[in-house]
C-alpha cells in the first residue's frame, strides 16, 4: 500500500535535516513503526524553508515543498506585514506531489494548515487526522489573559516584527475559517477524544469518524516513575509552548497562592519556555511578579531523554491549558506513571478519568489548582495510586502494535469505502 502523508514537520527526516533540534514528536514515532510493515510504502510531504530535492532517508521517501518568501527572516516579515495568502500556488505544488507519488491513500495530519484543500483536487482516497481544532481554539485564545491586557503588555519588539497578539488572533481566525472549509468537504476523520468527535461531527456531519490513538516518543515507554516519598521541596512540572492559551498565567497565580498560604514548599519547573521569551516577559509585566520569588524555573526546550529524566525525578505533572484535544505531554507523563493534575478542557476528560487516573480541576481556576496540589502533596499513597492507574491506561491506549494495526485497518477501510462510492 502506497501511503502519502501531509505533515506539519519533517517527521523522521528531522534527524537528517536539523539533527540538533527536538522536532519529530509522536508522528516520528508512528512513522518508524509503520514502515516496519513490509506492505507499507510511505512518503512524507512537508513544507520547508529551503529548496531541497526529494530524498529517501531510512525507509521513507520525503518531499520537501519550498515556500517562496519564507526562507529568510526578511521574507517571513514581509509575509506577515502583507498577510499574504499563497494557498493557490502552494496547493498546486501539493497536487504535483500527489500526481508524482500516486498513492493508494492520502493521510493529512491536522487541519491547521492548507493541506486539506487538496481534497477538492484529487479523487484519491483521503483521511484527515485531528490534532487540534482551530475554530474552538480561536474562541478560547484570550480566556486566560484578556485581549486588551495582552496588547498592552506585549513587547515593543513583538509589535515591530508584526507578531502582536492582534495579528495572531486575526491569523488564527482566518485559518479557522479555512479549517471549516476543509472539514465541510472531508469524508473520513481520525480522532481520539469525545471533544474532537463531537466537533468534527458538527463541522463535518457527513464524515465517517475513526478512533486511533497517538504513538508517543520511545523513551517514555522505557522509564517508570518510582518514588518512596515526595521531594522536599515538592517538584511540579509543566510542559508548554509560547501560545497564550497554554495557561502560564494560571501557573503564576497558583504559585502566588501556594506561597501566600505557605501550604506546601515547592519548585515549579516549566519546560519549553525560557524566562526571556515573549510570553513569560509579558506576563511578568502584567502581573508584576518575580519568577524566582514564586519558585518558578524555566528550563527551555529539552530533548526527549532530558524530559524523561526531569519527569521521573519530579513529583506531580500539571497541565494548565485552556484548551487541549489530547495533550501529548500529559499522555507522556501518564505513560511513565506520574501523578497528574490537568485542567478540565477540551478532550482532557477522555484522557483522564477524574479521581482515578489523576485529578481534573476547572480550567483557569488558580485557587482550585493550588488546593489540588496541596491536597495531593499530603497524600502520597493516593498520588502513587493515581500514577499507577494512569500508566496502566496509557500503556493500553498508546500500545505501538495496536496503533499501527488500527492505522492500517483505517487505511483499508477508507480505500474500500471510497471504491464503493
Amino acid at each position: 500500500m502506497k501511503v502519502l502523508w501531509f505533515a506539519n514537520t519533517p517527521c523522521g527526516a528531522t534527524e537528517k535535516l536539523i539533527p540538533d533540534h527536538y522536532l519529530g514528536g509522536w508522528l516520528k514515532s508512528l512513522e518508524q513503526q509503520l514502515v516496519l510493515n513490509n506492505d507499507i510504502e510511505l512518503t512524507v510531504r512537508f513544507y520547508w524553508e529551503e529548496a531541497i530535492e526529494p530524498f529517501r532517508y531510512k525507509n521513507t521517501m520525503y518531499y520537501p515543498v519550498f515556500r517562496p518568501g519564507r526562507n529568510s527572516k526578511t521574507g517571513r516579515l514581509i509575509n506577515r506585514i502583507l498577510r499574504r495568502d499563497n494557498d493557490k500556488k502552494e496547493i498546486g505544488e501539493l497536487v504535483k506531489v500527489v500526481n508524482t507519488v500516486r498513492p493508494d491513500i492520502i493521510h493529512i495530519h491536522g487541519t491547521e494548515h492548507n493541506y486539506g484543500l487538496i481534497l477538492a483536487h484529487t479523487d484519491i482516497p483521503a483521511v484527515i487526522s485531528i490534532q487540534g481544532l482551530l475554530s474552538p481554539f480561536s474562541e478560547m485564545y484570550f480566556s486566560g489573559v484578556p485581549y486588551c491586557t495582552a496588547i498592552r503588555f506585549e513587547g515593543i519588539k513583538t509589535k515591530l516584527l508584526f507578531r502582536s497578539y492582534s495579528r495572531t488572533i486575526a491569523e488564527l481566525k482566518k485559518r479557522a475559517t479555512k479549517e471549516r472549509e476543509i472539514l465541510s468537504h472531508t469524508q473520513f476523520v481520525i480522532g481520539r477524544t469525545d471533544w474532537d468527535r463531537r466537533i468534527t461531527g458538527l463541522l463535518s456531519p457527513s464524515s465517517q469518524y475513526f478512533i486511533c490513538n497517538e504513538m508517543l516518543r520511545p523513551a517514555f515507554y522505557q522509564f517508570t516513575w518510582h518514588k518512596s516519598l515526595f521531594n522536599n521541596p515538592l517538584q511540579i512540572v509543566t510542559i508548554m509552548n509560547s501560545d497564550l492559551s497554554k495557561g502560564l498565567e494560571t501557573v503564576i497565580k497558583s504559585a502566588e497562592i501556594l506561597c501566600l498560604q505557605n501550604s506546601v514548599t515547592f519548585k515549579w519547573i516549566i519546560i519549553g519556555l525560557k524566562e526571556t521569551d515573549e510570553l513569560p516577559m509579558m506576563l511578568k509585566r502584567w502581573l508584576n511578579i518575580d519568577y524566582q520569588s514564586l519558585n518558578i524555573s524555566f528550563y527551555g526546550l529539552k530533548s526527549e531523554t532530558e524530559v524523561v529524566e526531569i519527569l521521573v525525578n519530579s513529583d506531580i505533572y500539571c497541565q494548565v491549558s485552556h484548551l487541549e484535544n489530547s495533550s501529548n505531554s500529559l499522555c507522556e507523563a501518564m505513560l511513565i506513571g506520574m501523578p497528574v493534575i490537568a485542567s478540565f478542557a477540551g478532550g482532557t476528560d477522555t484522557i483522564i478519568e477524574n479521581n482515578k487516573e489523576g485529578i481534573l480541576f476547572q480550567n483557569g481556576d488558580a485557587y482550585s489548582l493550588a488546593a489540588t496540589i496541596t491536597e495531593l502533596s499530603k497524600n502520597f499513597e493516593k498520588a502513587v495510586k493515581y500514577g499507577t492507574n494512569a500508566r496502566n491506561i496509557a500503556l493500553k491506549r498508546h500500545n505501538p502494535n495496536e496503533i499501527v494495526s488500527k492505522q492500517i485497518e483505517i487505511y483499508h477501510s477508507v480505500i474500500q469505502t471510497t471504491e464503493k462510492k
